[in-house]
């Protein structure tokens, strides 16, 4: 008797540890699909503010809202991860000076060392920078450069010589934060825009 309740609590014990572990391990499954799905979420309300910011400033190169001014040099740079160009973004008929461009450092404190830091930078005419580099999880911020003929710019280049006027803009965001380091990073958007171009480009 003594024998077979011994038995009979020894089994109940094996089979109360795996039902615990199955438990667990649904647990974490369940945690891990909340993460992803939070993520998959973060990751296309990111590329959305980063796109509605690019294509708001893109269109606008070489545009001032004063008809007795002129932008004199319609973009003053480029190259593959940088652009500088003039435009009139506060709509106030004076040109700004406006750079963007990827930093080439990981985010301080962030888990995910792919992302790095997207910047957008105003100059006015006082010299007076303002700057927005917040972390949205951008990995790639890409630009090509085509002129009239659709033929390939070469970068860097300096001034409106190159002839640009079409932009290809390239950008993936990926979560900020991985969960448990694993594959999360799977988890990104890629935003490719190929006439992502003010129409004062065409009109010179």
């Amino acid at each position: 008797m003594g024998s077979t309740t011994m038995l009979d609590i020894i089994g109940s014990m094996v089979i109360g540890s795996l039902l615990l572990l199955s438990a667990l391990a649904m647990n974490e499954r369940a945690t891990s699909n909340t993460f992803q799905a939070q993520s998959s979420l973060s990751v296309q309300q990111n590329i959305t503010s980063v796109v509605e910011n690019l294509e708001w400033d893109f269109r606008l190169i070489g545009y001032c809202n004063n008809d007795t001014i002129a932008a004199n040099s319609f973009i003053i740079s480029g190259d593959t991860n940088s652009i500088t160009f003039q435009a009139d973004v506060n709509n106030d008929g004076k040109i700004d000076t406006v750079s963007w461009y990827l930093e080439p450092w990981a985010v301080a404190g962030c888990s995910n060392r792919n992302v790095r830091m997207l910047v957008r930078r105003v100059t006015g005419l006082n010299g007076v920078s303002e700057v927005d580099s917040s972390n949205l999880g951008v990995t790639q911020f890409h630009l090509s450069y085509y002129n009239e003929l659709g033929d390939s710019v070469m970068t860097p280049f300096l001034g409106d010589t190159a002839g640009v006027e079409v932009i290809q803009v390239n950008v993936t965001v990926q979560p900020t934060a991985v969960y448990a380091d694993t594959s999360n990073k799977q988890v990104f958007s890629t935003w490719r825009q190929t006439r992502l171009v003010s129409k004062n480009l065409n009109s010179r």
